[in-house]
């Protein structure tokens, strides 16, 4: 089994400290849903996030950003054994095939900008592969789920600049009217690195039937979120089945080759059946038995590894 995971908060939990106790912040032991000793074993690709808080501005996210860049460094150059930054489909198949976590780096925040679209260059270079616009809130891009507004004109501004610099834009988090304006903006494939069917869980940060279908048509990808509030509104510990109901409604939209996991870990609370990330493992032999190998090995690992080489050849264009 293959797994590629869009979305995680562990390199934040550990370089905060949230809910871990003293000392608990190596990425190789843990207690977080996350930790390299736990997935030994696994062919992993993991796309590790750089939460950005909301209300962050200007010098003040640029200094947050460096250090949390500084600590996944120092996490990947203590880890060398076991974890390598990858930045490409190619770096990410050898990485998995040579038994090491390839480590995809993302930020989830638009104010990592910190107003200036042409900073996206910058982040390239560190190896950033995918920015997700905004979180819940506004920032100097737009407005996030719970927020009425848009895209800013400098959120028009920075999706032309992260495309042109080959950072994946990530429209999770971004309202309804910000997902339309991203839409049509977009020249390039584009992802919803962690969000569930509305039409199963009704909550805002899912997507409507509309812009799934929209993400299809743009051969974009959509992370399916292991977030208990956006599998269910009625049980707060979901089994399975929830989980098989998006895909299922999904699937019926046409979306075998554009759903992929995006499962938040270390960024919420998840189902006990999936805590800790290990038990992808038994994920995997549920959708099995629920869809079949096939699309069980799709969602795990080659429509994500699909996306990554649609998208490095969108650029080549």
């Amino acid at each position: 089994m293959y797994f590629f995971d869009l979305h995680c908060d562990t390199i934040t939990r550990l370089n905060t400290g949230e809910r871990l106790e003293p000392g608990d912040r190596s990425l190789r032991r843990n207690g977080a849903h996350i930790d390299l000793e736990r997935m030994e074993g696994l062919s992993w690709c993991q796309c590790f996030a750089v939460f950005m808080p909301d209300g962050l501005r200007g010098r003040a996210a640029i200094d947050y950003y460096e250090q949390s860049l500084r600590f996944f460094r120092t996490q990947l150059a203590e880890n060398k054994d076991r974890i390598v930054q990858v930045r490409t489909a190619d770096e990410i198949l050898a990485a998995v095939k040579d038994g090491k976590c390839a480590a995809l780096l993302t930020v989830e925040g638009g104010s990592v900008l910190a107003g200036e679209p042409s900073r996206a260059a910058e982040l390239a270079a560190d190896g950033v592969r995918m920015l997700t616009l905004t979180w819940n809130g506004e920032n100097e891009l737009g407005s996030g789920a719970d927020m009425p507004g848009g895209l800013t004109p400098r959120g028009v501004k920075a999706v032309e600049a992260c495309e042109d610099a080959g950072i994946i834009i990530d429209v999770s988090h971004l309202n309804d009217r910000g997902f339309g304006q991203m839409a049509d903006l977009a020249r390039r494939p584009f992802v919803a690195s962690h969000s569930n069917a509305r039409a199963v869980c009704n909550h805002r940060r899912n997507l409507t039937d509309e812009q799934f279908m929209r993400i299809v048509a743009a051969k974009g990808l959509v992370g399916l979120n292991f977030c208990t509030h956006f599998l269910s509104e009625e049980i707060a510990d979901p089994p399975f089945s929830c989980l098989a109901a998006h895909i299922e409604h999904f699937l019926s939209l046409g979306g075998e080759q554009t759903l992929a996991l995006g499962s938040d870990y270390d960024g919420t609370d998840v189902p006990s059946w999936l805590d800790p990330a290990r038990k992808v493992e038994d994920l995997y032999q549920l959708v099995c038995g629920a869809f079949g190998q096939a699309l069980a090995n799709r969602l795990f690992f080659e429509n994500a590894l699909d996306f990554m080489k649609r998208y490095e050849l969108a650029g080549e264009g």
